[in-house]
């Protein structure tokens, strides 16, 4: 995988910040009110390293779906790059099947682009046997090439790169410090957040807003080099859509900016 493309990659991983902790506090006012799924949510982000637009971001909320007699949300974010930079050729895929309550990963799948083939990731988290089961594919035009099938030992609930960013919408209002397990590239990793439950100004849309703010850091050294601190705010409604983030690299800085959307109510408010 290419500098640029692991670099988006990682953008798009640290964007979705975990967390999975106990004794969260959160103002009484909100409190009652949970998390709003909203099958057909569409979010549009662009992408920026340092100057320059590298690509966007699609996530959607595509249906309700059942999982071992879990409710779940099927979740997809599609990523690719701008077209303006020759070397960068980005088309890559993510699905995550996400528990509907408690809002943690049931099922993953990917599919990555590469030079002549496209990679193909599968996680089946299975709480009840406790164990995870991986394959990894290489899919060429005429042939199929399978070069992982295995298992993992499952002692706790996870998150996958894509479930990361729904646990963080339905938690982002409370205020507690939080250490996550997080599934990714075949083996457990850990990230330090820090839920502030504090309101901040930002800009979406070239309008100001209030957001709720966090940050935190990783606990691994990341593809691309990326670790150390990074930002996020996320909306005030009960939605809580990811408005604005931007993190620290080895080489320079990576944001990624709200440009459009469907099916936020909140986002209908934003524009009156």
């Amino acid at each position: 995988m290419s500098f640029m493309k692991r670099l988006f990659f990682s953008t798009f991983l640290l964007f979705s910040v975990p967390l999975f902790a106990q004794d969260p506090v959160a103002p009484d006012s909100l409190l009652s009110k949970p998390f709003q799924w909203s099958v057909g949510e569409e979010l549009f982000y662009r992408v920026k390293y340092t100057f320059f637009t590298v690509g966007k971001l699609h996530f959607q909320v595509l249906k309700e779906d059942t999982i071992r007699g879990r409710k779940v949300y099927h979740c997809k974010m599609h990523m690719e790059d701008s077209g303006r930079i020759p070397f960068l050729d980005i088309d890559d895929s993510y699905d995550s099947f996400i528990d509907a309550e408690e809002v943690y990963t049931h099922r993953f799948w990917a599919y990555e682009k590469q030079s002549d083939h496209y990679l193909f990731t599968y996680y089946d988290f299975n709480y009840e046997e406790n164990k995870i089961e991986m394959v990894m594919e290489k899919l060429f035009e005429n042939d199929t090439l399978r070069v992982l099938d295995s298992t993992a030992v499952l002692d706790r609930r996870v998150q996958d790169g894509l479930s990361l960013l729904f646990y963080a919408r339905a938690n982002a209002f409370k205020a507690y410090r939080s250490d996550t397990p997080v599934f990714a590239f075949n083996d457990y990793q850990e990230t330090y957040i820090n839920f502030s439950g504090r309101e901040e100004e930002v800009e979406v849309t070239n309008q100001d807003t209030d957001g709720w703010y966090l940050d935190g850091k990783m606990k691994f050294v990341g593809i691309a080099g990326l670790k150390e601190g990074f930002r996020g705010w996320f909306s005030r409604d009960p939605q809580r859509v990811p408005l604005h983030a931007h993190m620290k690299a080895i080489v320079g800085s990576v944001k990624l900016y709200l440009e459009d959307w469907k099916a936020w109510q909140g986002g209908d408010y934003l524009l009156k």
